[in-house]
């Protein structure tokens, strides 16, 4: 993936997350240690280095990134490039909200440097 690719879609699920309004949470820089694909389909679990938000059922380190997101294809591919990279990611999610699996959702991705 290009670094011109990369800030565009970073740009595109930040610009998601600045006008939508939810009441999000910064999970800090660290890792994403596996990606699982919802046996259902439902999206994609991360699992990161860092906890999230108390206000779900799951580990407080385990994040949902649902298919219906308008950002899915956009999240999928960052968090994808990011674990296999092993870049550090910090996770924006809508704390107290919970996905499939009970697990925090998250509305955007940043990679780090």
């Amino acid at each position: 993936m290009s670094a011109n690719m990369l800030r565009k879609l970073v740009v595109l699920a930040g610009l998601g997350f600045c006008c939508s309004g939810q009441a999000a949470e910064l999970v800090g820089a660290g890792k994403i240690t596996f990606v699982e694909n919802g046996w259902n389909g439902e999206g994609l679990v991360i699992h990161h280095t860092r906890n999230g938000p108390a206000g779900c059922p799951a580990p407080l380190n385990d994040f949902a990134i649902d298919k219906n997101n308008t950002a899915y294809k956009e999240l999928v591919a960052m968090a994808l490039s990011a674990y296999t990279s092993n870049s550090d990611v910090e996770l924006m999610v809508d704390a107290g909200v919970c996905s499939f699996g009970a697990r925090t959702k998250i509305i955007s991705i940043r990679l780090m440097k």
